[in-house]
C-alpha cells in the first residue's frame, strides 16, 4: 500500500478538476480563507484536487458535540454514535482516522478486525511511534482493544462523530450551565415565548452572498446563533466556542486561530444581506460564547471600534485571497509571489 500525494494525481486529470472548479461559483468561508492564506498549496489540495485530508482532533469534535446539544440537540442521533468505553488518546486516534479512510476507499465496508497491512505507513504519515525500535512493537501499540473497538464504532457509526462518555457529559454539564444563565439565554434569544414576535432566533444559520464586491468567488457563513431583536433594534451574532485554555486566555486564541477573520467575515456577511433577507437595517453585535475546559462560561463582546480594524484587515485578506484566484495561482503565499520576501 502506498500513501497518495498531490504528485500522484495525473496532469490532465488536474485540468479538468481545475476546469471544473472554476466553472462554477465558489462560496468562500472562514475556514476556507484560513486555509488559503496558511497554505495556497494546501487550500489547492483540498477544494480544487478534492484531496482531503481534514483530521478532525478532539476540541475539534468537543466544540461540534457542544454545538449540537445546545442548538441543535435533536439532531444528536444522527450525527454522534456514543462510544461505550473511553477514546483513544488524540495520536493514535488521528492514526486510526486515516486507516479508517484508507479502509473505506479500498472498498470495505465493514471492519473485520484487520487493519495491520495499514499500521506501519501511517504511522510514519503521522510520525507517530517512531523512536520504538521495531515495526512489531508499533504494530503492538496499534493492535489494542481499544483501539480495534474504536475502528469498529467509526464503521457502524459511517458518517457519525465518535464520542466517549466523558466528552457526552462535559458537553452536556455545559449546556445545562448555559441554560440555567439568564443573561446568556436572553442574549441568545431562548427565553422567548413562543407567542412573543419581537426577538427571532435562528441557530447553525447558512448564509450566502453570491455576489461580493469584484471579488471571484462569494462569501458564505454558517452562523452559530443569530437573534434579530426588534425591541432592542440590534442583530445580535453569538459564536461559540469551546477553548482548550482558560477563558482568560481566550484573547490569545482570537489571535492564532484567526478568529478575528471569522468574526469580521460574519459581520460583513450580515450587513451585505441584513435587509434583503431579514428586512431590517439594525446594528450588528458580535459576540463569542465562550466555554473552557473548567467548565467557565462568558460571552464576548467585541466593541464596534475593534470590529472596524477586523474589518479593514479582512478587506485585506480578501483581496490577497482573490489575487489566487484572479492569477488561478495557489503555487506560493502572496507574499512570495509577488517578489522577493526579505526578513
Amino acid at each position: 500500500m502506498r500513501l497518495i500525494t498531490p504528485s500522484d494525481v495525473p496532469i490532465l486529470e488536474r485540468i479538468r478538476l481545475e476546469d471544473e472548479f472554476f466553472s462554477q461559483p465558489f462560496m468562500m468561508s472562514y475556514s476556507g480563507l484560513n486555509k488559503l492564506l496558511f497554505s495556497p498549496v494546501l487550500f489547492h489540495q483540498h477544494y480544487i484536487l478534492k484531496q482531503r485530508d481534514d483530521v478532525v482532533d478532539k476540541p475539534m469534535v468537543e466544540g461540534k458535540l457542544l454545538h449540537c446539544l445546545l442548538l441543535n440537540p435533536e439532531d444528536f442521533d444522527k450525527e454522534f454514535v456514543l462510544m461505550s468505553s473511553d477514546m483513544p488518546s488524540d495520536g493514535p486516534r488521528k492514526v486510526l482516522d486515516k486507516i479508517y479512510e484508507l479502509m473505506k476507499q479500498d472498498g470495505k465496508s465493514e471492519f473485520d478486525g484487520t487493519f495491520v497491512t495499514y499500521i506501519l505507513d501511517v504511522l510514519k504519515e503521522q510520525n507517530l511511534y517512531q523512536s520504538l525500535k521495531t515495526d512489531e512493537q508499533r504494530i503492538d501499540k496499534m493492535t489494542s482493544d481499544k483501539n480495534i473497538k474504536y475502528l469498529d464504532y467509526k464503521f457502524q457509526a459511517e458518517k457519525k462523530t465518535v464520542v466517549d462518555q466523558d466528552m457526552y457529559d462535559f458537553a452536556k454539564n455545559t449546556v445545562d450551565i448555559i441554560k440555567s444563565n439568564s443573561s446568556l439565554m436572553k442574549l441568545m434569544g431562548f427565553d422567548q415565548d413562543s407567542l412573543t414576535t419581537s426577538v427571532k432566533q435562528y441557530n447553525e444559520l447558512d448564509l450566502v452572498c453570491l455576489e461580493f464586491e469584484d471579488y471571484f468567488f462569494g462569501i458564505r457563513g454558517i452562523i452559530d446563533n443569530l437573534v434579530i431583536d426588534h425591541d432592542a433594534k440590534v442583530i445580535r451574532v453569538n459564536d461559540l466556542k469551546k477553548s482548550s485554555k482558560s477563558i482568560g486566555q481566550f484573547e490569545e486564541s482570537i489571535e492564532y486561530y484567526n478568529y478575528w477573520m471569522q468574526a469580521a467575515l460574519y459581520r460583513l456577511l450580515i450587513n451585505h444581506i441584513k435587509e434583503t433577507t431579514f428586512g431590517v437595517d439594525y446594528p450588528v453585535e458580535f459576540r463569542f460564547i465562550v466555554v473552557d475546559p473548567y467548565m467557565q462560561v462568558a460571552p464576548i463582546r467585541i466593541s464596534e471600534e475593534t470590529m472596524e480594524d477586523w474589518t479593514l484587515k479582512l478587506n485585506d485578506q480578501l483581496d490577497i485571497a482573490n489575487y489566487h484566484f484572479k492569477e488561478r495561482d495557489f503555487s506560493l503565499p502572496y507574499k512570495f509571489l509577488k517578489g522577493e520576501h526579505v526578513l
